[in-house]
Order: structure tokens, then sequence, then C-alpha cells
């Protein structure tokens, strides 16, 4: 009997042209090279069209202009046009600068910074105009005070006597009460040394003749007192007097005269 011989398959071999997947690894290194080529290429455009642009803009300076004493308009449109953002920061008052002209910016002009910086300006409002505060009625020290609340001062200061304000009370000013005029300006008060009550203040009658001296004596209801010559010039000019000039007296008081009569003064250690 011939034995029958047991079948085994032969191994299967791929013929040439046949279809065979490629391996993961391959396919995911295309994959990977493509996109860092996509990527290589965004990274140039925005290097050359973004990033580089805006670091030659952070690096560049220019000069800030000058736009103090120009108005207000002409200086915005100077700063726009230079690159920069005008800011009004700020109206003030000022007794020089015309109303509506620049006083200040900040940054200041001619100096070096990056263009589309903001600049702030401060405006001129032009003289402050303020209403003169009444001070007739007050005592010195109270119309000072008043004063100061209103931001003005008081200027000069003149005594006299006033038969109709109490003594150390104001009863004249200039200018006059509700007056407008520029905050910085100083009123001048009279301030009242009291009522005359029948009293004459005293002339100055240096300098005067004798019968000048009279006749001035005699317009304010006062009498010529004793004469005393002594040597001195001009002759017959009043070199002295007593009481001085400004005390006060009653009316129809002698006041004494020193009159010179001629020659030489006496020396200073004369005894």
């Amino acid at each position: 009997m011939i034995e029958e011989q047991p079948h085994t398959e032969l191994p299967q071999t791929p013929f040439a042209g046949a279809n065979t997947k490629q391996p993961f690894f391959r396919r995911r290194w295309v994959l990977v090279v493509l996109i860092a080529f996509v990527s290589l290429i965004v990274l140039v455009l925005l290097l050359d069209n973004v990033i580089m642009p805006l670091y030659v803009k952070q690096g560049a300076v220019a000069t800030v202009p000058n736009v103090v004493g120009a108005k207000k308009d002409a200086a915005l449109q100077t700063l726009t046009a230079a690159g920069y953002e005008p800011i009004q920061y700020e109206n003030r008052f000022d007794d020089k600068a015309p109303e509506g002209t620049i006083i200040r910016q900040t940054p200041e002009g001619g100096e070096e910074t990056k263009p589309g910086r903001k600049v702030y300006l401060i405006v001129s409002g032009g003289k402050e105009m303020a209403s003169v505060p009444d001070l007739r009625g007050k005592s010195l020290r109270d119309a000072k005070m008043l004063m100061i609340k209103s931001n003005m001062s008081i200027g000069k200061i003149d005594y006299a006597y006033s038969d109709s304000a109490a003594n150390g009370m104001v009863f004249a000013q200039t200018p006059w009460p509700g007056t407008k005029t520029s905050a910085s300006a100083e009123v001048s008060v009279t301030v009242s040394q009291g009522p005359l009550l029948g009293r004459v203040p005293v002339p100055s009658l240096a300098n005067l003749s004798l019968s000048e001296a009279i006749e001035k004596l005699k317009s304010i209801k006062l009498e010529l007192g004793k004469v005393n010559y002594q040597n001195g010039a001009p002759e017959n000019t009043v070199l002295d007097q007593y009481p001085p000039a400004g005390d006060l007296v009653n009316e129809g008081a002698a006041i004494d005269v020193f009159v010179a009569r001629g020659g030489a003064p006496p020396p200073d250690n004369a005894p």
C-alpha cells in the first residue's frame, strides 16, 4: 500500500505589484514635515509684517513740538501732525497769557520721546476777574481776612479823621465795592482815626514864608503863636514849628514857629 503523505501548505509570498500597507511611523513623519513647513511660512510672514514693524516703531524717537504760547486749536493740529496725542488737561487763569493760549505742556517742547505719546496741555483762561468786596465798616484786620477769602489783597493803607466812622474802621476804599477787576489787583483803604470833635490837624509850615504860614493857619481856624528868629536861610522862612505837623489841636489854637533871620545857621555842636 502506498502511504499517503501528509498535506502541508507552502507559505504564500506576495507577488510583485501587490499593494502593501505602509508602517505608521512613515506616515507620521510626512505629516510632521508638512506642519513644520507651514509653520515656517507663517512665522516668516509674522516676522516680516508684524513683529519687525513693531520693533522698529518701538525704537523710534521724535522731538515733541513746542506749542507754549500758541492758540489751542493750532497747538492741537501741530501735535497731531507730529504723531502725538494732545490732551487738554486743565484750564488755568493767567494774568500774562491771553485767553485760549497754551501756558504749559508735558512733555515739554524739544524733548525726545516716542511718537504716539500723549502730550498734556494747560490752557490759559485769561485774567481772573473778581468782584471787589465791601470793606467799609470793618476793622483793618477783618478787611484783610475778607480780602484773603476773595483771593485778593489790600494795597495802600491811609489814615484820616472821620466824624462818621469809629476809630480803626475802614471808611473808604479804591476800587469801589462791586467793581469787576483782576483778582491780582490790590484794594487801597482809608482807616478812620476817629472824629475830630472840633479839633484841627496842624498843617506843615516848613519852607513857607512867614506871611504864607499866617494865611495857611487862618484858613483852618488856627492862629500864629510865638515867632522865634534864628540864624538860617532863606531869610524870613519857617524852619520849624510847634506843635508838629499832624498833631490835633482845638480850633483857634496858636502855633509857634521858628523863622530864619538870615546868616549862617549855628553849627550842630554849638552850645
